[in-house]
């Protein structure tokens, strides 16, 4: 007996305590980052940057250990069906007994020392399907997080697109005031020239000056939204992008389907799928709780290894048990009614998930659309500004037109770009908001 404690109590400091016990050890240190320098790091794409998002995102990482939490459900509800077995070891001290006679069952009784070692067996029969509703309970809810793990991975995608393209948004829109910005230099320096020899006003160099300054503050009010868009991608890819180029790809060449093509799988998706494992969780629920009305059938089975006293001649001993409910003041009938409303909530919450996801579906494919049609016009839009500000010029250098219409030209060909640089970057998000909307991405 001394020898089985001593090896209990080193096998409990030097495994199960160690870090409690020892000195703190001297780990390895990992190996350093090798920073690459932005000049010589390929460019993005928008694959890398949700490689890198994937990685980087605990909301991810977070939800994932919700599906081995949920995963842990089914050894739990295993337990239930599978029943338990111990090993138990007694050594009972007493006072001993005074003026009891000697090889009486009550001198046995009364020894002030017993020592008894048995292995216990508890084998449930029937608990009213209490356990099968709890493993096919925590296998549906198993289910249900590995769902809302895809959807939340589908969502990161659009969160990363929407940063990528807006990233590129804002540089093409700085690069778009830097070259009206030449433009209007180029003018202020030909009407000075013109000023020189009486052909231009003063009024008119001041002017245009006066819109130099006004485009300035929009590049400077600019340059601070392409940071926070900076800022974003960083966020989401935990990568910084100080100096890396980001490579804009050409969207997949496929045709435009009809509505009906992208309601198809509506069902599938990953959002609504998770919402209708809830269902199937709920209602295990309402299973497991009406479980309590039934009667519990249990078995219980001793097999002694050793024994003192009168009994000792006895190895072993089985009891069979039934327990029939009778009353719970109410217990259980409040928490059936508990699991149903859980339940009929979930199915409400499945509707309207599928109602959702029918919403967006419907609202990406004609932002889509739209967003085409609208690039399409303003391309020709801004070719149409293009000849129309070099007809301006032409006519005002023979004094058909003044000044004035000269930069409302030139304005209305950096507005004009400046929207189709929107609207070409928007498409392109609105293309893969598509996606996402009809869980076509993963």
């Amino acid at each position: 007996m001394k020898k089985f404690f001593a090896g209990g109590i080193c096998f409990l400091w030097l495994v199960i305590l160690p870090d409690a016990v020892w000195p703190m050890r001297e780990r390895p240190s990992p190996e350093p980052t090798v920073s690459v320098p932005a000049e010589k790091s390929p460019p993005l794409t928008l694959l890398d940057c949700y490689e890198l998002a994937l990685e980087r995102s605990e909301t991810l990482a977070i939800q994932k250990e919700d599906i081995e939490e949920a995963e842990a459900q089914l050894f739990l509800a295993a337990s239930e069906a599978l029943g338990d077995i111990d090993f138990e070891m007694t050594d009972k001290r007493q006072d001993v007994q005074k003026g009891g006679g000697e090889g009486s069952v009550g001198t046995s009784l009364s020894d002030p020392a017993r020592r008894e070692r048995k292995f216990i067996i508890k084998q449930p029969l029937f608990q009213g399907f209490k356990a099968l509703g709890a493993l096919t309970g925590a296998g549906s809810l198993k289910k249900e997080q590995k769902e809302e793990w895809f959807r939340a991975k589908e969502l990161l995608f659009l969160d990363v697109a929407n940063a990528f393209y807006g990233l590129l948004r804002e540089k093409k829109d700085l690069e778009t005031i830097d070259g009206i910005h030449a433009l209007f230099l180029e003018r202020v320096k030909e009407l000075e020239e013109r000023e020189q020899i009486g052909r231009s006003r003063t009024s008119e160099v001041v002017t245009a000056k006066a819109r130099i300054k006004i485009l300035e503050a929009e590049r400077s009010r600019k340059r601070g939204a392409h940071a926070v868009a900076q800022f974003t991608l960083e966020f989401l890819t935990g990568v910084e992008l100080s100096g890396r180029l980001l490579q804009e790809e050409e969207l997949p060449q496929e045709a435009l389907e009809e509505l009906e093509g992208y309601m198809k799988d509506l069902e599938e998706r990953a959002d609504v799928e998770a919402a209708e494992q809830s269902v199937k969780t709920a209602w295990r629920g309402v299973i497991v709780e009406q479980s309590s009305l039934w009667p519990e059938i249990s078995v219980e089975h001793n097999q002694y290894i050793r024994r003192e006293g009168f009994q000792s001649n006895l190895d072993w001993d089985f009891l069979f048990k039934i327990n029939v409910p009778l009353f719970r003041g109410g217990e259980t009938t409040g928490k059936i009614k508990q699991a149903v409303s859980r339940w009929k909530k979930e199915k409400l919450n499945h509707s309207l998930a599928k109602r959702q996801a029918e919403f967006e579906i419907k609202e990406s494919f004609q932002n889509w659309i739209s967003s085409l049609d609208e690039l399409q016009a303003l391309q020709e839009a801004v070719k149409a500004s293009e000849e129309n500000f070099t007809l301006q010029k032409e006519e005002y250098r023979r004094s058909l037109v003044g000044n004035l219409e000269v930069l409302e030209a030139l304005e209305s060909l950096h507005e004009t770009q400046r929207e189709a640089n929107r609207a070409h970057y928007q498409m392109k998000q609105n293309y893969w908001g598509l996606r996402v909307a009809a869980g076509e991405v993963l």
